[in-house]
């Protein structure tokens, strides 16, 4: 069944699937830094997968670039919530993180919220909304007003328990999404948070590589973090990377992706 599903792989995406293969195989002869050219490259393509997230992130914490790392497994998760490589090795970077943050764990509760409610079908709940609400009151009206057979009010209950829960599918994906899109990790080794977005600010604190932080604003090349215990402050816009940047989620997926194993 892998090597069928390898070769349909092949017959469909040829070059992405061979670079792919050449990437996990550069890392596990220990090039590391030509694996992370090859994964970049998928990336700038327009390919997006769990197994090419979670192979860049590894081969960047090779690297000692946690900040990387963390976006690139942040990134798996998004991709598939339920990912264990990915969400073990999130694991491993944020014990080394300098930042150990109170709060961490109410964060934790938010951040797979996020990511059980941004792969909801939001989409296609909206348009089935559109669908069953106006279906319910015509099926009502009609049971009311014109003594409609017993069916129509029984249709119109469905309808309306299909347009609640279409509803609270489209909320769910929406606000999972919006939580998804703020949330950013810093890749600078070290940077102030300053109390406004001017390099002349004052610094209030220090975040380290690897922190995961919420982007409440933007502005002049910086962006107002708040962190998991409540603290806030403006960093310069480098100094982070978003978890899910613009434009980024629903591109092509190359699927039936292997990983590559640690050496």
């Amino acid at each position: 069944m892998t090597l069928l599903l390898a070769a349909l792989l092949a017959a469909a995406e040829p070059a992405g699937a061979q670079l792919f293969a050449d990437a996990n195989a550069a890392y596990l002869s220990g090039d590391v830094s030509r694996a992370i050219a090859a994964y970049e490259a998928l990336v700038s393509e327009g390919v997006a997968s769990t197994e090419l997230e979670t192979n860049l992130g590894a081969a960047y914490l090779r690297q000692g670039k946690r900040g990387l790392a963390a976006v690139h497994f942040e990134r798996a998760l998004f991709l598939e919530p339920g990912d264990d490589d990915a969400g073990a090795d999130l694991a491993e970077v944020r014990r080394g993180n300098v930042d150990r943050l109170e709060g961490d764990a109410e964060e934790g509760g938010a951040e797979t919220m996020a990511r059980l409610l941004a792969p909801l079908p939001g989409t296609g709940a909206a348009a089935i909304l559109a669908v069953l609400w106006p279906a319910a009151w015509i099926l009502l009206g009609l049971r009311l007003l014109r003594g409609s057979p017993r069916w129509a009010a029984l249709a119109a209950a469905g309808c309306f328990g299909g347009a609640l829960l279409s509803a609270l599918l489209t909320f769910g994906a929406a606000a999972g999404r919006g939580m998804a899109m703020r949330r950013a990790v810093v890749v600078a080794q070290a940077v102030p948070a300053r109390e406004g977005p001017a390099e002349k600010s004052v610094s209030r604190f220090e975040i380290h590589e690897g922190t995961t932080v919420r982007v409440d604003d933007e502005e002049a090349g910086f962006r107002r973090i708040k962190l998991a215990n409540g603290l806030t402050g403006w960093v310069p816009a480098a100094s982070l990377e978003l978890v899910v940047p613009p434009g980024w989620a629903g591109r092509p997926l190359l699927t039936g992706s292997a990983r590559a194993v640690q050496p």
